[in-house]
């Protein structure tokens, strides 16, 4: 039996990791077997740049990948701010509010410089967990098109993926200490983010007991370093908030794990209006997060954006209070310093430059108009089949897994809606018990059709037999659903046919900022995307829009920024407030970029291939919805000189209210008319059908014979308009 776990050994041997952007990084014993756990090599599976490998096939990097930099990054930032505070530069002292508001503290920068150099490896693992609670394609499904609520740092969610990790190292120390078997019931509690806490301490307390005494302390002094860098990054949206609400840490398991092992470990020792420089290092503004991304992102995507590494040597820390800090107490935060002996106009370059690699990220990549087709088509196959949040599970899946989960679940969903449509229930079966019966050994399936036939009929466990007149429609949704998908994954891409930017919003109408907030809410897209579909007399599931929030400030204008005098500080967008000699340029360049980086919002809609010789239609009917005109460009790009189809000479007569009553009762008579080219008819046959059609339905204004009229109207001669020989080529 092995008494004994290699990281817990007298001076453990580092490992050494290549990577492409850093070259060898060190990582301890420690830090490995965090990283070698399921929650943190999940994170292999989770592309970072999400759909983005659709337009730039090279950038399939990881958020594991980008955990190694960070961790990395944080580390040189970390040491290079214990030089400062070393250095005579410093401030004599800093100071902070203490936990409970009640009055100042301070603290010495060469105390200061002591705790944080103790506390490098900490930094390190926040670095390491900061990405921890993604779920697939999370970005775009929580914060890009809103589909699903609960976002990533959402405290509640990651306090679940933490207990789990935790749980995790502690059952692989007992199987590796030969003292259990791996436990199917248990890792399915795990599999569901759900460890039980009385199982865990069960557990624990026989590590415990078979660990020598100084193994035992030194693994409880992991765990309170590991506790220690949880509550850091807990406190990262703390930190950025406007109305902060400190996070409920009330659920760590680890907390009562760590006195079994050593009751002497004294409580984890996290000050937030302290420690937050600390916490800045990670997930700041110009933090090691954002360096490693705009990198990474960068160069996997092909993008030339370079900065200097030279930023990093002129970290300071800083006391703030007011607007700069959280909850308006003195804090000491991470700044940059732009003047030493001498003002450092290369230091305020590059912080321009990382300025602007952020807004190029954003407008070629993450706003590329094929990714956001891509998530455009993701939201809406969730929408269709009703899914409104995801179980804790699925949310520890990676992407593939995930695209698959869902395509299965509407085949799934599909065949319960048939089965029980064409079988005999009882009156008092719910959707519950019938789906117990469809697939009793699997669980897993069945909650999930379940949540997404309750989401999308909107009733909880009432009987079936109520339920069955929705049950079509439920069934059609799950059908539209995988058809979605299937294009998804087979590369087949919507076509844009309508795009608002917001430079054109004038002032008559909604801003881009209401527009966004209104669209912003899939309800009100899913209400958009139906409603052109029956207006233009297309299958559900063929228009697809993508409205993400628009933005207009950038994280990186606000990076604190210090001159000579350390008590001065300010936002980096307002650099003359700290020092204004030959530095409004550089202000009016960050403002600059910062009004183009919000003009970055676009709202698009996009029409699925195989109906796009309704495209004008479509266009023309979004414009009418929304209440604003199409993009120019894109405009120029659908109209021609000449109707090449039918739907584009309705295109051009449909433009008044009463036609667009009309519309749906429109096209579905040309669509009739156009399967006679499967039946051979001659083409002359055709074409005086299609102007029969088009010309009847424009003219038919006698009263009672429009949908809503109130009044009669008088009968209005309208000559029928005449289709040309390339109007007719959609029938060849």
């Amino acid at each position: 039996m092995n008494h004994s776990l290699d990281f817990l050994r007298p001076n453990p041997k580092m490992k050494t990791v290549r990577t492409s952007l850093y070259g060898d990084q060190l990582f301890s014993l420690w830090e490995m077997e965090i990283l070698h756990t399921p929650t943190l090599q999940r994170l292999y599976d989770l592309k970072q740049l999400g759909f983005a490998d659709r337009v730039f096939p090279d950038a399939v990097h990881s958020r594991f990948n980008h955990a190694l930099g960070v961790a990395h990054l944080a580390e040189q930032m970390t040491k290079q701010l214990v030089n400062w505070l070393r250095s005579p530069d410093a401030g004599l002292a800093l100071s902070y509010a203490d936990t409970a508001f009640a009055h100042e503290q301070q603290i010495s920068t060469t105390d200061f410089a002591n705790l944080v150099e103790s506390r490098l490896g900490v930094v390190r693992l926040v670095g390491i967990l900061h990405d921890l609670t993604h779920a697939a394609y999370g970005h775009t499904l929580e914060d890009e098109i809103h589909v699903l609520p609960e976002k990533h740092d959402d405290s509640r969610r990651q306090v679940r993926f933490f207990n789990t990790l935790v749980a995790q190292l502690v059952i692989i120390w007992s199987v590796e200490l030969g003292l259990r078997e791996p436990d199917t019931a248990l890792l399915e509690d795990l599999r569901r983010l759900a460890p039980p806490e009385s199982i865990l301490l069960e557990y624990i307390e026989e590590v415990s007991d078979a660990l020598p005494p100084a193994e035992r302390h030194r693994l409880a002094r992991y765990l309170r370093d590991l506790e220690l860098a949880f509550h850091a990054l807990l406190h990262i949206e703390y930190l950025h908030s406007a109305s902060p609400v400190p996070p409920d840490t009330s659920g760590l398991v680890i907390a009562k794990i760590i006195p079994v092992l050593d009751p002497e470990v004294g409580p984890v020792d996290f000050v937030v209006h302290r420690d937050a420089v600390l916490v800045d290092i990670v997930g700041n503004t110009i933090c090691a997060d954002l360096l490693d991304y705009a990198h990474r992102d960068s160069t996997n995507a092909g993008l030339r954006v370079q900065f200097d590494a030279r930023l990093l040597r002129y970290v300071v820390a800083v006391s703030v209070a007011g607007p700069l800090s959280p909850s308006r107490q003195p804090c000491i935060r991470l700044a940059i310093q732009f003047f030493t002996n001498k003002m450092r106009y290369d230091v305020l370059s590059e912080m321009s430059g990382i300025l602007k690699a952020r807004y190029l990220i954003s407008e070629r990549i993450l706003f590329h108009p094929t990714k956001c087709a891509a998530g455009a088509m993701l939201g809406t196959a969730v929408q269709l089949l009703g899914l409104q949040s995801l179980p804790p599970w699925m949310q520890a899946l990676g992407d593939s897994d995930f695209l698959t989960l869902l395509t299965q679940t509407a085949i799934d969903l599909e065949r319960a809606c048939e089965r029980i449509l064409a079988g005999t229930t009882a009156p008092d079966d719910t959707l519950d018990s019938i789906l117990q019966r469809l697939w009793p050994l699997d669980e897993r399936k069945r909650e999930l059709v379940s949540i997404c036939g309750k989401g999308a009929l909107g009733h909880h466990n009432v009987a079936v037999a109520a339920l069955k007149g929705s049950l079509p429609d439920l069934s059609s949704r799950a059908a539209a659903a995988r058809l979605v998908l299937w294009r998804l994954s087979a590369r087949r891409f919507p076509k844009l046919v309508y795009r608002l930017r917001s430079e054109i919003m004038h002032s008559g109408g909604l801003s881009a900022d209401d527009l966004s907030a209104k669209y912003i809410d899939r309800t009100q897209c899913y209400t958009l995307e139906r409603r052109v579909e029956a207006l233009c007399h297309l299958p559900l599931g063929s228009v697809f829009v993508h409205c993400p929030r628009r933005n207009t400030t950038m994280k990186v204008a606000e990076a604190l920024v210090v001159g000579s005098d350390l008590t001065r500080v300010a936002h980096f967008r307002d650099v003359t407030a700290v020092c204004g000699e030959g530095l409004g340029p550089y202000q009016e360049e960050i403002k600059a970029v910062e009004k183009m980086y919000g003009a970055i919002w676009q709202l698009h809609v996009y029409l699925d291939s195989p109906h796009l010789l309704k495209q004008r239609l479509v266009a023309n009917a979004l414009e009418r919805e929304i209440g604003f005109p199409n993009d120019r460009l894109l405009l120029s790009e659908l109209e021609t000189s000449e109707p090449t189809s039918a739907y584009d000479l309705l295109a051009t007569e449909l433009r008044d209210d009463v036609a667009i009553t009309l519309l749906p009762e429109v096209i579905s008579k040309l669509d009739e008319t156009v399967r006679f080219r499967l039946e051979a008819e001659p083409r002359s046959v055709v074409r005086h059908a299609i102007q029969d059609v088009v010309a009847a339905s424009l003219t038919r204004e006698v009263a009672g014979e429009h949908p809503g009229s109130s009044r009669p109207r008088r009968r209005r001669s309208r000559k029928p308009p005449a289709i040309s020989d390339e109007g007719a080529t959609l029938l060849d």
